[in-house]
C-alpha cells in the first residue's frame, strides 16, 4: 500500500495568478496611494521579461499549513489549530474535544521521536476529525534531529495507524523589497515584511562600513532575497543575493556570489570583497561539508537548518583562533562533544565543535591571538566523520560564517564572467525596485 500516496494533503493550496501586462502610466496613477514600501516575489529569470510581464501574488512570511476544507465523507472534516505556549498534541486534541483512546495509545507508542512530536508555538496543526470525537489523522511541520523541514503525518488507514516524517518538496524563489527611510531602518523593514532574520544579515553584511541605525529619512534600501516556497506559502528565508542602500547621497552595493554549493561571499560591484573579516580561516587543509542556514537541497528538493560551517579535515588538524579573543568556554557537551567557545568582543562570538582534544594551557577566561592553537579536529559528539564545526554569533543569533566574519577569497579569474553576469542581472531587479512606486507582488 502506498501510504506516502495516502498521507498527502488533502488538498493543495491554489495560487491566485492574475497574468495582464502594467503600463507604466497607469500604474505610476494608481499607485502614489500605497506608501513608500515595495514589496516583490520574483522567481528566477530574465529581468526584463519580468519588468514587461507581471503575475500578481501576494506573499506572506508566516509558516503556516494550507486551509483545508471539510471532507466530503460523511461527518468527516479538517481543522486548523494554532499551537499555544506549551501545547502538546494531547492538549490540542482535548481543546477539539477528541476523545479517540486507540489514537492516543498509538501517539504515546508512536515510532516517530519524541522530538518530532514536539510542537513549536505558534505552529499550525491540521486535525482530521469527525463529530464524535474520533482522529482520522493529523499533520503538522517540523524539524528533524538534521535540522531537515520534515512534515509529520498520523493517519489511520484501515484498522491500522500509520506515522511518518517526511521531507517537503520546496521551491526557491526570489523576493524583493524597497523601502524608503521616515524614521528609521529598523521599523520601516518591518513594516516592508522583511524576516528578522533577514534584517541581520543585512545589518552585518554592511556593518564594516555604517550601522543601518544610522540610516536617516530619505535614505533607501533594496532588497533581493531567496524565499524557499512550500504549497504556495513562504516557510523559510535563504541569503540576501543582493542589496542597495542609498546613506547620504553615497551608494552602497552588495552582491552574494556561490564559491560552491556551500559557501559563497559578498562582493561589490567591482567583484571586491564587502567584508574584512577575521585575518584567517580557523583549519586549513580543509573541505567545505556542509554550509550555513536553512538551505534548499537542488536535488532531495529538502530544507536542512545548519547554523554553521563544517570543515572536514584529517582527525588531528591544528584548529587556531581567526582573531583576537578571550575563551569564554572549553567543555564537553552531549551533542558537540568537545567545545570551545571565544569572545571577540560584545557583539561577537565564535564557537569550535567536535575537537579531539585541546591545545595545552586552554581554559576558560585565557586570551588569545589571531592564529593560537586551540584544539585539534576530531569527532566527539554527534558526527559521522572527523570535522570542525564554526559557528559565529552576533548578538547572540547564528549567522554565516563565511559571510559575516571568515575572509572573503578574492574572485579568480574564470569567477568573475559568471559574478559579471549575475550582478548585472541583479542590478537589474534592484534598478525595477528603485523605479517602481506602490506595492505589488510579482511572481512567475
Amino acid at each position: 500500500m502506498n501510504y506516502r500516496k495516502l498521507l498527502q494533503f488533502p488538498q493543495n493550496c491554489t495560487r491566485r495568478l492574475i497574468n495582464h501586462h502594467l503600463s507604466w502610466l497607469g500604474l505610476a496613477a494608481s499607485l502614489p496611494l500605497f506608501g513608500m514600501v515595495t514589496a516583490f516575489a520574483v522567481a528566477p529569470g530574465d529581468p526584463h521579461a519580468a519588468a514587461a510581464e507581471v503575475r500578481q501574488r501576494m506573499v506572506t512570511e508566516k509558516l503556516a499549513l494550507p486551509a483545508f476544507t471539510p471532507s466530503t465523507s460523511g461527518t468527516r472534516y479538517w481543522r486548523n489549530e494554532t499551537v499555544n505556549r506549551g501545547d502538546t498534541i494531547a492538549r490540542v486534541l482535548n481543546r477539539l474535544g477528541v476523545r479517540d483512546s486507540e489514537a492516543r495509545r498509538f501517539l504515546y507508542s508512536s515510532p516517530l521521536s519524541r522530538d518530532l512530536l514536539k510542537l513549536n508555538t505558534g505552529a499550525t496543526l491540521a486535525v482530521e476529525t469527525s463529530d464524535e470525537g474520533e482522529l482520522y489523522a493529523l499533520r503538522f511541520l517540523n524539524d528533524d534531529e538534521n535540522g531537515e523541514k520534515v512534515l509529520v503525518a498520523i493517519a489511520k488507514q484501515g484498522d491500522q495507524w500509520q506515522a511518518s516524517a517526511d521531507p517537503l518538496a520546496t521551491e526557491s524563489m526570489d523576493s524583493l523589497r524597497s523601502i524608503t527611510i521616515r524614521r528609521s531602518a529598523q521599523r520601516e523593514l518591518q513594516a516592508a515584511g522583511v524576516p528578522r532574520e533577514v534584517m541581520a544579515q543585512l545589518a552585518d553584511i554592511f556593518a564594516d562600513q555604517f550601522a543601518l541605525d544610522s540610516l536617516q529619512p530619505g535614505d533607501s534600501i533594496q532588497l533581493v532575497f531567496e524565499s524557499l516556497i512550500y504549497n504556495g506559502s513562504p516557510i523559510a528565508n535563504g541569503n540576501i543575493l543582493a542589496a542597495e542602500i542609498s546613506r547620504a547621497g553615497q551608494w552602497h552595493r552588495a552582491f552574494y556570489f556561490a564559491h560552491d554549493s556551500e559557501s559563497g561571499a559578498y562582493y561589490d560591484a567591482a567583484g571586491r570583497p564587502v567584508k574584512k573579516g577575521f585575518s584567517q580561516q580557523p583549519v586549513a587543509h580543509y573541505r567545505i561539508s556542509s554550509g550555513f542556514g536553512t538551505r534548499y537541497h537542488p536535488v532531495l528538493h529538502s530544507l536542512r537548518m545548519h547554523q554553521g560551517v563544517d570543515y572536514a579535515a584529517a582527525p588531528g588538524t591544528p584548529i587556531v583562533a581567526p582573531a583576537d579573543g578571550v575563551i569564554s568556554a572549553a567543555e564537553t557537551q552531549n551533542g558537540y562533544g568537545k567545545v570551545i567557545t571565544l569572545r571577540h568582543n560584545a557583539k561577537l562570538s565564535t564557537l569550535y565543535a567536535h575537537m579531539q582534544r585541546f591545545a595545552p594551557g586552554v581554559k576558560a577566561g585565557k586570551p588569545v591571538k589571531a592564529g593560537d592553537l586551540l584544539g585539534y579536529v576530531g569527532s566527539t559528539g554527534r558526527v559521522t566523520g572527523p570535522h570542525l564545526h564554526f559557528e559565529v554569533k552576533l548578538n547572540g543569533q547564528a549567522v554565516d560564517p563565511a559571510t559575516a566574519a571568515l575572509p572573503a577569497p578574492g574572485l579568480a579569474a574564470g569567477q568573475r564572467l559568471a559574478f559579471a553576469k549575475l550582478s548585472s542581472q541583479l542590478t537589474d531587479k534592484l534598478a525595477l525596485l528603485r523605479d517602481t512606486p506602490g506595492t505589488i507582488a510579482q511572481l512567475d
